[in-house]
Order: structure tokens, then sequence, then C-alpha cells
């Protein structure tokens, strides 16, 4: 029995390897919010490549900027990461209350990398800070 079991789940994860597909596309054919946000965020770094990542279960889309900046997107277009490869990225984005608790408690630091999970926020700032904060904006602990 053990053995039928773990001959299904290496199956199962093989096909779903298998049904991963990565396609570079136009900016342009990513969702409508997703160009506008980075219009809005992004407007003087170029988007150098896009990439739609396709799986059984969900569609996400990595874009890399000119400065090496890389941004994900769910498939409806909400942005999911931001990590400016250890450079400080733009924080109009993000919730107000993280950012009055970096400023207050980092007034020196910036913030390199932001990662929307679905229970949690992580927030890598320019000191090598890993700070973690609940959806809603409330500071849970430093990550080591």
């Amino acid at each position: 029995m053990k053995i039928k079991n773990i001959l299904l789940a290496s199956f199962a994860m093989a096909s779903s390897i298998m049904n991963a597909q990565e396609e570079i596309i136009k900016e342009s054919e990513l969702p409508a919010s997703a160009v506008t946000f980075l219009a809005t965020n992004f407007k003087n770094n170029p988007v150098r490549t896009v990439v739609k990542d396709t799986d059984m279960r969900k569609v996400t889309f990595e874009v890399k900027l000119t400065d090496g900046t890389e941004v994900e997107f769910n498939q409806k277009g909400e942005w999911k990461e931001v990590d400016g490869d250890k450079k400080p990225i733009p924080t109009a984005f993000i919730p107000k209350t993280i950012l009055d608790y970096v400023k207050t408690k980092y007034p020196n630091e910036q913030i390199t990398h932001i990662d929307k999970g679905l229970r949690d926020y992580d927030v890598d700032l320019t000191n090598g800070l890993d700070l973690e904060f609940d959806l809603n904006g409330k500071f849970l602990r430093i990550d080591k």
C-alpha cells in the first residue's frame, strides 16, 4: 500500500511539473491592473522581460525591469512580490502602517523587498533585517 501511495504521489508531482509552462510575453499582455501598477510605481524603470508562468492551478507573471528589480503578479494582476535585488524599491503601494513602522523604528533604512503572502507581509530592509507584518500591517517579528 505504501509503495502504491508513493508511486501515485510521484506521478502527481511529475504531472504537475510537466504541465507547468513558462512563456515570454509582451508587457501589453499583462492584466490591466499590473500594467497600471508598473506605470505608476516604476515609470522611470522600463520593463525588460515578462514571463507568464502557467501551471495546473494558477497563472503568475514575473516582470524584470531594466535595473534588475523583479515584480511578481497573480492572475488578476495584483502584485505579490517586489524585489529590488538589495536596492531600495518605491513604496507608494506598501500599506501605510508598514511604512510608518519602518520610518519610526529604522529611519535610516529603506525597503528593498516586499512579499505579500496569504497571511503576512515579509519586508527586507537595506540593513539586511527581515521584518514580518500581518495583513493589517501590524508588526509581528524580525525573521532570522
